[in-house]
């Protein structure tokens, strides 16, 4: 299984092919300019001054510098590598392995209009997910005072006694999308008699 440091590194070289069209255009038009100033200084090999010369070898070191850096960052460029095969391949396979945190909670009701910007958000690797947000409240064992938050979470109905949710954090972040100030997979498990609208589709 990748670990976060496989998963970051693969997602920094899929958000740097956005670069790679300039990067080649660039890469081009310095190759252009470089065998352009080679054929010229076999034209007029004849009567270029030593001085001249000189001029011409340093200019020359300049483009094949540049040429060569070009050249160099295009071939780092992992174009077998995008955001879905990032996904599939290192994303989804590390939130997978990630293992799960469960809370016992006192009571939950679902939010039908939420406008709470400390909402937890959760993301899901099946993108078809549509989870809900729901408040939940957590005793404190010390002080037994109820702790109250909203998180958005998909429902499962099980034959328990009491609800509880189970949810997966990163470490660190992976990238603006994916975070360690949210949850990933965030389930909200809820005696069978229990009643939950769930969003339509």
């Amino acid at each position: 299984m990748p670990n976060i440091e496989d998963v970051i590194k693969v997602q920094e070289e899929v958000s740097a092919l956005s670069n790679a069209p300039l990067a080649i255009i660039a890469g081009a038009i310095w190759i252009f300019i470089t065998v352009a100033f080679i054929v010229f200084l076999f034209k007029e090999k004849k009567a270029l001054s030593l001085k001249g010369w000189i001029y011409s070898f340093s200019f020359l070191v300049i483009l094949f510098a540049v040429t060569g850096y070009l050249t160099y960052t295009i071939k780092e460029y992992n174009f077998s590598m995008n955001e879905e095969k990032w996904e599939e391949n290192y994303l989804n396979a590390y939130i997978e392995s990630l293992p799960e945190t469960k809370e016992n909670i006192e009571d939950f009701s679902q939010v039908l209009n939420n406008d709470d910007e400390n909402t937890i958000k959760s993301i899901y690797m099946n993108k078809g997910t549509q989870p809900i947000v729901v408040e939940i409240s957590k005793s404190q064992d010390l002080d037994s005072i109820k702790q109250k938050m909203r998180l958005q979470a998909i429902v499962q109905k099980e034959q328990i006694d009491k609800a509880y949710i189970t949810y997966k954090t990163i470490e660190k972040d992976i990238s603006d999308k994916y975070t360690k100030a949210q949850y990933y997979e965030t389930v909200l498990h809820i005696p069978s008699d229990y009643k939950v609208i769930v969003p339509s589709k």
